[in-house]
């Protein structure tokens, strides 16, 4: 009996909510833990809008993942929803956000990833090897001499935006317009306490990212190109896309997701070979075993930690029912340090046997590109560990997002040599 008190009284003063405190922002694993030992299927009164179940066993979050009931979409998204005095102004951004292909459900989901998917098929990112690994180089010519560097601004995002955008058609010139905008599509998407505090203003950044597109795709019409706006554009004036808004909202994703999770991915890994010295001696001196290691660093600290599930009709998991219209959040980062499937899960193992990674997603819901994202990731860490000579970071210098969702250093000084 006084056992199962205790655990009532910690069930209801443990929140995820505090994942938006400093000490979890720097660290979120010991707050998953918490909350996975009471239960990997948790509810959490103080999450979503009326309560949401929070996921961090990995089973679960795996059928959550996959199951067909559990609905992507996001009806909070929905432009009737917003207060009367941000109307019209939130409705074309609302539109665009709702539509996006990693928030919809099949057939929509098929058809716009069917339109999207040629550029990140296996053979065409293979093909870019190459070419990433000249950029990741001229990159690092560009600092090595200084013996210092911020390693996200001058390396970790310069990679991953120089591939993105040159898949997608944006120019080089262009590349800081778009970074600006870029982090209010991150909050929004998480949804947290900095969405809540400012909605008007990052829903008017994302109208200013949708007018930049809008240039964009009145270019390729008056210049038809091969690049992917340029085709985008051609099945949008041939009806493949069901509105403006669709088309702008997924070019908005494909650009800023495909660059943001890369390069949060590749900081994640450099601090934690950084903080695990063994390891990244072993990855020097063996760089043929990144390709293999990189789902380890994934597992071990994932710049996509979060995603949401809504159920469309009543399902149980794990032992809990999840009643029709309940919100599902599925942390992935916690799932990965679940015991249950990785044992000594806080311990960076390259040799770890390899287990389904959800970094990328599941399912129909696989990362579009995560392929391309794995590709730019192996090569940044593979040249990070042969061409800079004991590097070091200055911890009190690193700055990391706020959103949980997207886990990762925006800032991290690096002194070497």
């Amino acid at each position: 009996m006084e056992h199962r008190m205790t655990l009532q009284v910690a069930s209801r003063e443990l929140t995820m909510a505090r994942i938006y405190d400093d000490e979890y922002v720097a660290d979120p694993y010991p707050l998953y833990r918490q909350i996975r030992e009471i239960s990997p299927v948790y509810w959490d009164q103080h999450m979503g809008e009326d309560g949401a179940w929070m996921v961090t066993g990995y089973d679960a979050a795996l059928v959550a993942l996959r199951d067909p009931r559990l609905s992507a979409k996001r009806p909070q998204w929905d432009a009737a929803n917003a207060p009367e005095d941000q109307r019209p102004a939130a409705d074309a951004p609302l539109n665009a956000l709702a539509t996006q292909v990693f928030v919809s459900d099949p057939p929509e989901h098929s058809r716009l990833r069917k339109l999207m998917a040629k550029p990140f098929l296996p053979r065409a990112v293979e093909a870019m090897r190459e070419q990433i690994v000249q950029v990741g180089n001229e990159l690092l010519d560009r600092v090595l001499d200084r013996g210092e560097m911020d390693f996200m601004g001058e390396f970790a995002m310069a990679l991953p935006s120089a591939m993105v955008c040159q898949v997608i058609g944006i120019p080089p010139e262009d590349r800081p317009k778009v970074w600006k905008r870029i982090l209010s599509w991150g909050v929004l998407v998480d949804g947290g306490p900095l969405a809540h505090d400012n909605p008007q203003f990052h829903l008017a950044s994302l109208a200013k990212y949708m007018d930049y597109f809008r240039e964009q795709i009145q270019a390729r019409r008056d210049n038809p190109s091969d690049d992917l706006l340029g085709q985008l554009t051609v099945s949008f004036d041939e009806g493949g896309f069901d509105s403006e808004e669709e088309l702008l909202g997924n070019l908005i994703f494909l650009l800023t997701a495909g660059q943001t999770t890369t390069a949060h991915q590749i900081g994640n890994t450099a601090l934690s070979l950084l903080a695990n010295p063994e390891v990244f001696e072993r990855i020097a001196a063996e760089p043929s075993l990144v390709p293999y290691a990189t789902p380890e660093f994934m597992r071990y600290d994932s710049s996509v930690q979060l995603t949401k599930r809504r159920a469309s009709e009543p399902v149980a998991l794990a032992g809990q029912q999840i009643e029709t219209g309940q919100e599902i959040f599925v942390w992935m980062g916690a799932a990965h340090r679940d015991p249950d499937r990785f044992p000594d899960p806080d311990r960076l193992d390259p040799d770890r046997e390899r287990i389904q990674n959800l970094s990328l997603g599941h399912g129909i819901h696989y990362c579009l590109g995560g392929q391309l994202g794995q590709l730019v990731n192996e090569v940044a860490i593979t040249l990070f560990a042969q061409r800079v000579p004991n590097p070091r970071a200055d911890l009190a210098g690193v700055h990391r997002t706020a959103t949980p969702t997207f886990r990762g250093p925006h800032v991290l000084p690096l002194t070497f040599g």
